[in-house]
């Protein structure tokens, strides 16, 4: 009997044994199969069409067109004078017989686009180009409501960086529209937009965000969303709107060569600066006087972090190099604010105004460092090279003996040479410069692919100066071929730059 009991106990523990087995086995491949499985979106609600009718109908008494007018002087020719200059006048009189003076006229040139009313007493949103006139000119600026009405609008504040102007009207209890978020808004997510395309008032179409923070003209304050919904000639300046009516940008640009590829700035980007404008002041914006360059493979191979924005260079006597920032810094923070890029970096420092102080935090050498930097005033960036210092003198000995040619060809894909007056002279190189001259760059090579050409000057290896060909062997030497090299690289007419040239 006990015998029996046992067996029976024995079945009953390996047929438990074999349940959580199986049921184990049951749950990993159900989860694996969960794992595997695509990516889709509840569904639920999205069977209904989203409201364009009523944003549309509710928004469109809030967009208003804008005619731009100038009145530009001209000098006739006259019958006297066939060549149309003052020496022909001194010479031959400035009339003869039967001829009659030259007359003044005027010339009529004229401008339209839209905008939209941010406040009920007439406060309005547009570009500047929409209403910035003809140099020299008297410009009026004449605005028409959706009920018909006529304004003369004055000027309030213009940003030709941003390209944004507030204007005004006399007007009262005016319908306007409320500014939303556009950082809350997500690629995909419907917009509409409101203008006066091609002259055809109030015009709406509807479309998605298609991209955020693109930049059409190259490093600058350029973060344009890009939007699928049809935008021409006369939109510009008119509101893009979210589904709850609220202007999430203005729009600005278009590619022409491109169908339903319009842009707008961020109203974001536009809110801070408003009280700037409404003062009639300069817009203040900070800056720290850095170069950046994407994170990119070979970066986060040489440096150690994935993510930010690597400092490829610091101009002299900037914010940035007051405070300490050095050249292959990868800036990683402003403030406590994550910065993944340059763009992100260039919108956080023009977010602050001239003279704050923030913190930067940069990964250098492996570890993570917070500088204070007292920012400058954007403005200056405007000014030029008035201040530059004068060319030196060339050097007597540019090569300093030794060999004149390095190449790196089979390692990295390029040659250089030593400085030298026939080299500054065939690529226009200036006498103070110093370093090593790119002198060819194979075709299919990680150089070329990076941007290294044949005339830029490589003026330092990773964090460090060289002003020769022994200075620039002996860095090369210490990444062994295996290694991206960090170089920094000046054309002969431009700025400096980092470039991470890989191993071939």
């Amino acid at each position: 009997m006990k015998r029996h009991i046992k067996q029976l106990f024995m079945l009953s523990a390996f047929a438990g044994a074999c349940m959580a087995v199986g049921m184990g086995l049951s749950y990993h491949w159900v989860a694996k199969a969960q794992e595997e499985q695509p990516v889709t979106v509840d569904a639920k609600g999205l069977d209904r069409l989203p409201p364009i009718a009523e944003v549309a109908d509710k928004l469109n008494p809030t967009v208003v067109s804008i005619t731009n007018t100038s009145f530009v002087k001209t000098r006739g020719r006259g019958g006297e004078n066939p060549f149309g200059d003052d020496f022909f006048n001194w010479f031959f009189g400035p009339q003869r017989p039967g001829q009659r003076a030259p007359q003044e006229e005027e010339q009529r040139v004229q401008g339209a686009g839209s905008g939209v009313i941010i406040s009920p007493d007439g406060e309005i949103l547009t570009n500047n180009h929409v209403i910035d006139g003809v140099r020299g000119s008297d410009t009026q600026i004449e605005v028409k409501t959706s009920d018909g009405r006529s304004f003369k609008a004055t000027i309030l504040g213009k940003d030709k960086e941003l390209d944004i102007a507030l204007i005004k009207i006399d007007a009262k209890h005016l319908p306007y529209a409320k500014l939303g978020d556009s950082d809350a808004m997500r690629i995909g997510e419907w917009v509409v937009a409101i203008g006066n395309p091609l002259g055809l008032e109030h015009t709406v179409t509807q479309g998605i965000i298609s991209a955020k923070g693109r930049q059409l003209t190259g490093p600058g304050l350029e973060s344009f969303i890009q939007t699928d919904a049809a935008i021409n000639r006369g939109n510009s300046g008119g509101p893009l709107l979210n589904l709850r009516g609220e202007v999430i940008g203005i729009n600005t640009a278009i590619r022409p060569d491109g169908q339903n590829i319009g842009f707008a700035v961020p109203v974001n980007m536009i809110k801070r600066i408003i009280p700037d404008l409404k003062s009639g002041k300069p817009v203040s914006r900070g800056y720290l006087g850095v170069g950046t360059r994407p994170m990119d493979a070979e970066f986060q191979s040489s440096l150690g972090i994935k993510e930010g924005a690597v400092v490829s260079n610091v101009d002299r006597g900037t914010p940035a190099d007051k405070a300490g920032i050095q050249r292959l810094d990868v800036i990683t923070g402003v403030d406590g604010q994550k910065i993944r890029s340059g763009d992100e970096l260039v919108a956080a420092i023009a977010g602050r105004r001239a003279g704050e102080s923030v913190t930067v935090t940069v990964w250098r050498e492996g570890k993570f460092k917070d500088i204070k930097v007292v920012l400058g005033d954007r403005r200056d960036l405007q000014k030029g090279d008035a201040d530059e210092e004068e060319s030196a003198p060339a050097p007597e000995n540019d090569s300093k003996g030794g060999e004149k040619t390095l190449n790196l060809e089979k390692s990295y894909g390029f040659t250089v040479e030593a400085l030298s007056p026939a080299n500054r002279h065939q690529f226009g190189i200036p006498n103070d410069v110093k370093g090593v001259v790119v002198t060819y760059v194979a075709t299919r090579s990680g150089a070329a692919d990076k941007g290294l050409a044949p005339g830029l000057v490589i003026t330092a290896v990773g964090p460090r100066d060289v002003e020769d060909l022994a200075q620039f062997n002996a860095e090369v030497k210490k990444a062994g071929g295996k290694k991206p090299l960090l170089l920094l690289v000046k054309a002969h007419r431009g700025g400096a730059i980092t470039l991470a040239i890989p191993p071939r």
